[in-house]
Parts: structure tokens; sequence; C-alpha cells
């Protein structure tokens, strides 16, 4: 299933743009969407480069990409290999110059700090980016349904292989699987050593807090951790798509008085399945159900508001 809305965005900006970062939480779709644009094209190249054979396909990565000329190259999970972008920088002007103006290149991650901040220092004025959200209500539902029919995309939340499972038990047992995943394998892998109990256990007390002011004193103490520490780990969770800080509504920048910003667990199904909610039932009977309609409502309001 692949989100028509999301395909004819990345359509437009391959077509104007020599790179496009298509950036997106794992398990959101970004592979998918990428094959289905080569697939279309007919003539392009995917690298994979959690893989080793990938990464020693780009032993010498200029010689490797200027010899992909006139093709579409998509590099996934690029964040892999932040080198790269010093290199695709020179390759990109070398392919402008032979005439090959946009569509060069296709980037997939799911750090968006690590990815955009190379993209921008080193792309800047040569790349696009767009960000991929599991599904919304508007891409799987048609436009006259009865409110009804969201209660399944809330509670199941929008990652395509939770929406789609055979049934609600199915669904949570692939998100809980992710969730473990996520603090096992793919936040080591960006650096950091943190404690998985100690950052499931943050996960999910900003799931329970789901839509409450942040209060990182509070949830230092419960994890007897500094209030920096507990900072760095939702700065982690913000990069990574997973959380939304929300600023405080405040125009006035001038005054020392700081608002404390909302915090949302971003998809509504990771925040039902770190509170072991299963069914409809029992998240209308957990007092959570209020705050996390509100989080849901809003990533439906934010992926539909236009680019600003």
């Amino acid at each position: 299933m692949i989100p028509r809305l999301a395909q004819n965005k990345l359509v437009t900006l391959l077509g104007q743009f020599p790179a496009v970062v298509l950036l997106g939480p794992r398990q959101a779709g970004k592979t998918t969407l990428a094959l289905a644009e080569m697939a279309r094209r007919g003539d392009a190249i995917y690298l994979d480069l959690e893989l080793p054979s990938a990464q020693r396909q780009l032993d010498d990565p200029e010689a490797f990409l200027l010899a992909q000329r006139n093709r579409l190259v998509v590099l996934d999970e690029v964040q892999r290999m932040p080198e790269l972008f010093a290199v695709l920088r020179g390759v990109v002007d070398i392919r402008r110059r032979d005439g090959e103006a946009a569509g060069q290149f296709l980037l997939l991650g799911s750090a968006t700090g690590v990815l955009l901040q190379q993209a921008s220092e080193s792309l800047a004025g040569r790349v696009a980016q767009l960000e991929l959200t599991p599904f919304q209500a508007r891409e799987v539902l048609p436009p006259d349904a009865p409110g009804t029919e969201l209660n399944p995309l809330w509670v199941r939340g929008g990652f395509p292989l939770s929406w789609l499972a055979q049934g609600d038990a199915d669904s949570l047992r692939w998100r809980e699987a992710f969730i473990a995943s996520y603090l096992e394998r793919d936040i080591p892998a960006l650096g950091p050593r943190i404690p998985a109990t100690t950052l499931r256990r943050l996960w999910t007390m900003l799931a329970h807090g789901q839509g409450g002011l942040l209060n990182q004193s509070q949830l230092a103490a419960s994890l007897a951790v500094s209030g920096q520490t507990v900072a760095r780990y939702i700065d982690i969770l913000c990069d990574l798509m997973l959380v939304r800080r929300l600023p405080a509504w405040h125009g006035n920048v001038g005054k020392r008085l700081v608002r404390a910003p909302k915090v949302y667990v971003r998809d509504s199904g990771i925040a039902h399945a770190l509170l072991g909610l299963e069914s409809l039932e029992s998240v209308l009977s957990h007092p959570v159900a209020g705050a996390s309609w509100e989080g849901f409502v809003i990533e439906q309001l934010i992926a539909a508001a236009p680019a600003s």
C-alpha cells in the first residue's frame, strides 16, 4: 500500500531538485515508496547502507556515483555513512554540468538531526526534504467516511504493518516488537549508550503523560537521572520522529519566562502499545484516552497542513 499523496510530492521534488531527502521513522514505508519510484522510472539503483556489501560498493564513492550518470541513485539509511555527503556535493555538481539537473539522488533516513545537519551543510541549495509519516486518515479512508471509521487507525496507529495486521492482537504484537527493536538495535546504533530499560521507562512515562506539559525535573527524579540526561533522551526520541515536542503558543520571545512545551508520542498506536492497550475498549477505558485522541488529531492536522 503506497501513500499516493507522498508519492506525488516525491515525484514533484525529484523533478525540481538534484537530491531529495526522504525522512521518516523506521517501518513507515520509505523503502516501499522509493522502490515504487524506481519502478516508475525503470532505471535506478538501490543501496541499503546498513549492509556491508552496499558499503563495499562505495569504497570509492566518487567513482561509483559518477558511473551512475542519468540514473536515480537511492541510498537507504544514508546517515550510516555521513562521510558521503561531502562527495555527493561534488558528484551533484558534475552531473549538473553534464546536463542532469534534477532527480539524481534519493536519500532515505530515519534520524532527522544527523541527516538534516549533514544535508544542509554539504548540499545547500541542491536538496529538498520530504517527511513520510505513518499512514494518515486522508491516505487510508475515503473523504466521506464516518467518524467511527477513524477508531481502528487511532487504536493501531498508522505504521503500515500495524494498520494492515489481521487483528488487534497481531497489530499489538508487531508494535511491541517495533518498540523492542528500536530500544535494542536502532538507538544504540546512533552512538549513545543508553540503558534500554531506562529509555523504555521514559518512553512509557511520556505515553502516560500524553499531551502533558514537559516536566524534565519530575521525569528525572522518577528515573534517577539528571534533567540534562532526560533532555538528551527526549532529543533522541524526537530526532527519530517517535516523539513530538509541541512548543507553547507564545509570541513574546523577549521574556525570561520559558513556557514548557507539550510532549506527545507521535503515533497513537505506539503510545497504546507502550501502555499495553490492545483494543478500542481498552483504550476508551484508560485515563489516557482523551489525550491520546488529542495527539492523534494533532498529527493529522500537521500532516495535512501546507508546507510553510
